[in-house]
């Protein structure tokens, strides 16, 4: 059992959490520590008089009265998009093929790296023409029926980690790392690539100063949660981190 300042947390609450959790690696470790910062939010509530309109309108109020979030500048946003120019090209394709092995809660994430490490060594030493029927042998995604095959894949279109490795990657390349993303580890082939054409600041402003808004708002409410487990007394679970999908 968990307890929160005094307050109980049962096994079956958070056997019932875990079904909103089952894609993470650790689905009990992820729903304990959303009840129990939901409870510290709850309570903290109370102590400010916030406390109606349900529990969710009780959570927003506390992170609205005590997180406070400074609105991205111009000069921020500036230095953003010259750093990172690369994520504002317009028309910037690349063709991509994967082998996906899907990270699920009864999969153990080490056999499962070390199993997609041996195919992609496989896949290295085999002849290129091979991929496609690796990626039906192997691979967890409806495009294995394809080969593989995901199709030209535009900025935006795809999880960042992914589109980060596969834009930086030469044209007609193979990988020679698995890519690792929420859905499990993949070997990835690039085909022909599109490198399109820088925007203007002007046309993403708003754009980069709604991200860094967003960036610094998760920043500071992480902070937040931290500061409320500090001055908690939890027991029965270790709520290190104090990070929570209800705050994302």
């Amino acid at each position: 059992m968990i307890v929160v300042n005094g307050v109980s947390i049962s096994d079956a609450q958070v056997q019932a959490e875990m079904a909103r959790h089952q894609n993470d690696a650790d689905p009990v470790q992820r729903a304990a520590h959303e009840l129990v910062l939901r409870e510290l939010l709850l309570q903290r509530s109370r102590e400010l008089g916030l406390a109606q309109g349900g529990d969710d309108a009780a959570i927003q109020a506390v992170l609205a009265a005590e997180v406070k979030t400074p609105v991205a500048d111009e000069t921020s946003c500036r230095r953003y998009y010259e750093q990172n120019a690369d994520r504002f090209i317009s028309g910037a394709l690349v063709e991509v093929w994967h082998i996906l092995f899907q990270l699920t809660p009864r999969v153990d994430p080490q056999r499962l790296r070390a199993r997609a490490g041996e195919v992609l060594q496989e896949v290295h030493r085999a002849p290129p023409e091979t991929f496609a029927d690796y990626a039906r042998q192997y691979s967890n995604c409806l495009s294995a029926q394809e080969g593989g095959r995901l199709g030209d894949i535009g900025r935006g279109e795809t999880l960042p980690e992914f589109e980060e490795t596969v834009f930086a990657m030469p044209a007609h390349t193979l990988l020679n790392r698995l890519v690792q993303t929420r859905h499990g580890f993949h070997v990835v082939r690039t085909g022909r690539k599109v490198e399109g054409s820088l925007m203007t600041f002007d046309a993403v402003h708003e754009r980069i100063a709604a991200w860094l808004t967003q960036a610094s708002e998760r920043r500071a409410t992480h902070q937040y949660l931290q500061w409320l487990v500090g001055q908690a007394r939890i027991e029965g679970v270790d709520i290190s981190g104090a990070d929570s999908p209800l705050l994302q």
